[in-house]
């Protein structure tokens, strides 16, 4: 893979204090009074983020989006906790975004679903929205009994907006999914294997990491431009924007996952290695720190491990993961 650093992208040697699991819910007592109140805080378990017990509970979901230049600009992904972007046919990439802070009332355009996006939704424990599928996806999808959310089947759950291309114009809410979800009763409890710590971004000595470009192909580009404490998303020169209001797309962690991305026979579909171990970056508060992601099985959760094999703590906020071929292009300075 070609590599466009403008620094050293050695490991840096860095000591950082305990990370935290956001998922966990802390509880705080008030003196040692026996008597004292007894209270409850809650921490979103995908950005590590205070939030209220009544969001904690909320039941968290993912959506399949698509990214061709005619769903461009996209509905909901602004509202996203974690946003995972990675190769569909074509050579443009496409989204699975997963939501529990946030609601939107707007999520789209709903896409087809693909093995790797089944796999990413494996690791989450979430029940994911698409529209149809790959015939490997849908072999996948009814020989593990996977909780697919498609349109095809709960059309109730999705409409059609009229202003777009019949092809990028399928649509769906929080509202609409979470309603759909309690009624296959499929149990939930928001949970991640990430963790958050903001020191570890504010007091070690990183590289800087004003931006970062990735060329994956000669069809696509996307860059961050870090401002104001958060990296804003580019398609080619383009800022990405939502939809309803051009609330501009930004995340406080950019992840940049590095793998194999291959042809199948078909000479169509892809193969997109999830399992194993490869090269990654972090981004975070202006700062870059290069890593490893290590996935040991289907079962298991990617892990991103400094040189020590420690896991490295991500700054509390949106999520925005890349997932590349190691052909791609990275700038980062």
């Amino acid at each position: 893979m070609k590599k466009l650093i403008s620094l050293c992208l050695c490991f840096p040697l860095m000591i950082f204090s305990s990370c935290s699991k956001s998922s966990e819910k802390k509880t705080n007592i008030k003196n040692q009074d026996p008597a004292a109140k007894v209270e409850e805080e809650y921490f979103s378990p995908y950005t590590g983020e205070k939030i209220t017990k009544e969001t904690y509970n909320k039941i968290p979901f993912m959506v399949i989006i698509e990214n061709s230049k005619d769903a461009r600009p996209q509905s909901g992904l602004v509202n996203a906790d974690i946003v995972y972007e990675t190769m569909a046919e074509g050579g443009i990439p496409r989204f699975i975004a997963l939501y529990h802070k946030e609601d939107s009332e707007k999520i789209g355009p709903v896409r087809s679903a693909r093995p790797y996006f089944l796999d990413i939704a494996i690791e989450n424990k979430l029940p994911f929205a698409h529209c149809g599928y790959s015939e490997e996806a849908k072999e996948r999808i009814e020989k593990e009994n996977l909780p697919s959310l498609n349109e095809f089947k709960y059309g109730n759950a999705y409409w059609r907006d009229k202003n777009r291309i019949y092809e990028h114009s399928l649509y769906t809410s929080s509202s609409k999914l979470r309603d759909l979800i309690k009624e296959k009763n499929i149990s939930i409890t928001p949970k991640s294997s990430l963790k958050f710590n903001k020191d570890y971004w504010q007091t070690n000595n990183l590289p800087a990491a004003a931006s970062a470009t990735l060329k994956l192909n000669k069809y696509y580009t996307t860059s961050y431009i870090y401002k104001n404490g958060l990296y804003y998303k580019y398609i080619s020169s383009d800022q990405c924007l939502n939809r309803e209001d051009s609330a501009p797309l930004t995340a406080s962690n950019i992840i940049i996952q590095i793998t194999d991305i291959t042809l199948q026979k078909d000479g169509l579909h892809l193969d997109i290695k999830l399992i194993g171990e490869g090269e990654a970056y972090i981004i975070s508060n202006g700062k870059f720190v290069k890593c490893k992601w290590f996935k040991k099985d289907s079962n298991s959760n990617t892990i991103l491990l400094d040189e020590q094999n420690k896991e490295i703590p991500l700054s509390p906020g949106k999520t925005w993961w890349n997932i590349i071929d190691k052909k791609s292009q990275i700038e980062i300075k």
